[in-house]
């Protein structure tokens, strides 16, 4: 990855379990020298989380492995006076530090906005907690799953008969992940403009959820009314968008506009419901005519006739799908200590300088002497 664009960027990655760790493998992804400084006890529990047990017993559990390739791993207790001052000996090197403690956290244990920029006067220093560091919850403790109930995101999933339901993977995390990538490389950039200031940012996972919530807000902000519970209905509020269920699965189409809608009700010889305005009569009659035939054919007759409409896959029918044979998103991952390949998540678009391969992802403390050596310290026996 030294040739991709942070290439020459130095971060020092205080991250643990998700939202964190994506964020810092993202820029490793794109070339920055990560480096994982991690507890000598190795508490942080993505480490043993998914994939098999001799994966977990190795500490490269499936969760680990999916967004840590190319970092290093140094050990380091922040607690013990001597390996403190090489923390902040590796900082003086650093050009990002990213942490994800609660706030106050990082100031107990010495390694602080201040102590870091009396170190490094223009480091870029990146917080992620669940609320951010003011207002009355600062404090709390705060997991994807908290954040999908406190922030609305739970209130509007789900039906009527199921209330509301967690969405099926911590997109709490990724999202907040992403709004740190996005404020390290601005952060990058601002450092281009005005050299030699130190920059702190901070990410709140709630903030970055509700944030992608921005068009039901507003909605409810004008009307007073509350979106929600409405299980597969489209956002568009048209009834020929939706999830329908056909002879062998289930189908989502998408016929937002009245030209995709006339060609739906077409495809279906059905052409006369384009023209019906009674949404219930449409929807009763999109019910019965798709299962009628099999989601692949409808897929195809649909596609065919430029209507957005897909199968309802599972993740591994959709990475096995022809389309992602050459996904730049998804590359090889050699895990040499467990004599396994897999396949893994890379950047998840397609540049000039995106990765060809993936760098293994590193065993616990398994670059502490390499890193240490380059500051002319010495472990501890």
């Amino acid at each position: 990855m030294s040739d991709g664009p942070l290439s020459g960027i130095r971060i020092l990655d205080l991250t643990h379990v998700l939202a964190g760790p994506y964020a810092t493998g993202q820029l490793a992804l794109m070339g920055a020298d990560v480096i994982r400084v991690e507890r000598p006890d190795s508490d942080d529990f993505v480490r043993r989380h998914g994939g098999t047990e001799a994966m977990k017993d190795a500490g490269f559990g499936a969760s680990f492995l999916s967004q840590n390739s190319g970092k290093k791993s140094v050990v380091l207790d922040l607690k013990d006076e001597s390996d403190h001052e090489m923390f902040l000996r590796l900082a003086e090197t650093a050009d990002v530090l990213v942490e994800n403690f609660r706030p106050g956290v990082v100031d107990r244990l010495g390694v602080g906005f201040d102590a870091i920029r009396s170190k490094r006067t223009d480091i870029i220093y990146a917080s992620l907690s669940g609320y951010g560091p003011t207002g009355p919850l600062s404090d709390r403790p705060a997991y994807d799953h908290i954040l999908q109930g406190m922030s609305g995101l739970m209130a509007m999933t789900g039906d009527t008969g199921s209330g509301p339901m967690r969405v099926g993977l911590p997109i709490v995390d990724y999202v907040a992940g992403q709004a740190l990538v996005a404020a390290i490389l601005g952060a990058l950039l601002n450092r281009a403009r005005k050299p030699g200031e130190a920059q702190r940012l901070t990410v709140s996972m709630l903030d970055a959820m509700t944030a992608f919530m921005g068009a039901y807000a507003i909605h409810h902000e004008t009307t007073g009314q509350l979106r929600g519970l409405e299980g597969n209905r489209a956002f568009a509020d048209t009834p020929f968008s939706g999830r329908f269920e056909t002879a062998d699965g289930a189908l989502v189409v998408t016929a937002n506009t009245p030209a995709q809608a006339a060609r739906l009700c077409a495809a279906l010889d059905r052409p006369d419901l384009a023209k019906d305005t009674d949404a219930s009569n449409v929807a009763d009659a999109l019910r019965r005519v798709f299962p009628t035939a099999t989601a692949e054919v409808w897929e195809d007759r649909l596609s065919a006739a430029n209507v957005p409409a897909a199968r309802v896959r599972t993740l591994a029918e959709a990475l096995s799908h022809p389309q992602m044979a050459d996904s730049p998103a998804w590359l090889r991952l050699d895990v040499p200590e467990l004599d396994m390949t897999v396949r893994a998540p890379s950047l998840p678009f397609n540049a000039p300088w995106s990765p060809k391969t993936l760098l293994p992802v590193p065993a616990l403390g398994a670059h502490t002497a390499e890193v240490l050596a380059t500051l002319a310290l010495e472990t501890k026996p």
